[in-house]
């Protein structure tokens, strides 16, 4: 494939996404973002991982600056431009992601996971945006298996999560989260299986990008 291209990921949970970006960035040799994301923001910014991975994919909450610059001051041209928003650890936490996932945009080949990729990159060209779906049932089946719990607990978990990245995605994109109309493509990896899935997005992305 000729030049650098991205391939975002929006997942419900239990649905196998991550699993699925994997495999899909290991078969194209690219590397894979997910919570890889919040150690570069880390690591470029000077900032305690710790703090970020409590307010990964979550929406702005209580959870108030510390006291120092943890924003800079004149922001980078890459960010969107969200108005008055900006004041809670949260906001900026997902200004700062979406300032590196435009600079990977720009600068490598990869599949990056959830954190509004899909709709921060919408207007490029070089963009095949996927959401991963699966009947309720498939989903709680396979969270059971894969975090030991009960059928009941692991269905709590799947609402639990579901919920957050919801109210994450329409918080900071005034989208639906999971709406068919914001996704080039949209699969269930329980009728077609992890591992065609991951050939699926391939074929696609081969032929999109050659």
């Amino acid at each position: 494939m000729s030049g650098n291209y991205i391939i975002t990921i929006g997942r419900e949970y239990g649905s196998g996404g991550l699993e699925i970006g994997q495999k899909l960035a290991e078969k194209l040799g690219i590397k894979c973002y997910d919570k890889e994301l919040i150690y570069l923001v880390a690591e470029k910014k000077g900032l305690k991982k710790e703090i970020l991975e409590k307010v990964d994919e979550k929406k702005g909450s209580s959870l108030l600056e510390p006291s120092g610059s943890f924003f800079p001051s004149r922001p980078s041209k890459n960010l969107p431009a969200f108005g008055a928003f900006g004041k809670t650890i949260n906001d900026k936490a997902f200004l700062l992601e979406s300032a590196v996932i435009h600079s990977l945009a720009e600068e490598e080949s990869c599949v990056i996971i959830g954190r509004c990729a899909d709709m921060l990159l919408k207007d490029r060209e070089n963009v095949l945006s996927v959401f991963i779906q699966a009947p309720k049932q498939a989903r709680i089946k396979r969270l059971a298996e894969r975090l030991q719990l009960s059928e009941e607990m692991a269905e709590k978990e799947m609402r639990r999560i579901d919920k957050i990245r919801a109210s994450y995605y329409q918080f900071y994109t005034d989208s639906k989260w999971g709406d068919r109309n914001n996704f080039d493509l949209v699969i269930n990896s329980a009728a077609f299986g992890i591992d065609n899935a991951v050939n699926i997005i391939k074929n696609i992305a081969e032929n999109k990008f050659s």
